[in-house]
């Protein structure tokens, strides 16, 4: 009597596993391709960020700041930086793209399968801007 019970524990068992296995195949299982989506959507904002962060104009410091960029992937260097002149015409644009792209960057990392590896607490510095020969830059 206890071996069919015992039998019929696995038999279930194994109908409730491939049930959970469907349901979840179900449910979209594409979990990759959204993360995948999003690391693309991150990466073209920041290059539409970069082509409207242009260095130029600049007369003095004061009209140079830094695009700030988040990794859509996980690694030990979240972060980039680009100088551009707050003066340019694109300016408002690249900023506001930029910080999109930080958005969709948080969004992908949350979608990020998780990765294991441990980094250290350092993050890149800002670059120190300059203004040399009309050109925003950063050393």
């Amino acid at each position: 009597m206890q071996y069919r019970g015992l039998r019929g524990n696995r038999l279930l068992t194994r109908f409730i596993t491939l049930a959970l296995f469907g349901a979840l195949a179900a449910c979209g299982g594409g979990g990759s391709d959204r993360y995948q989506e999003a690391i693309d959507a991150a990466n073209k904002k920041e290059a539409e960020a970069r082509a409207a962060g242009v260095t130029s104009p600049c007369a003095t410091v004061s009209q140079c700041g830094v695009l700030t960029f988040q990794s859509p992937m996980p690694s030990c260097s979240n972060w980039s930086y680009k100088p551009y002149s707050i003066a340019s015409p694109s300016a408002a644009a690249a900023s506001a793209a930029a910080a999109e792209q930080n958005v969709l960057a948080r969004q992908a990392l949350a979608l990020a399968p998780a990765s294991g590896t441990v980094c250290p607490a350092v993050v890149p510095p800002v670059p120190v801007l300059t203004c040399v020969a009309n050109t925003c830059g950063g050393a």
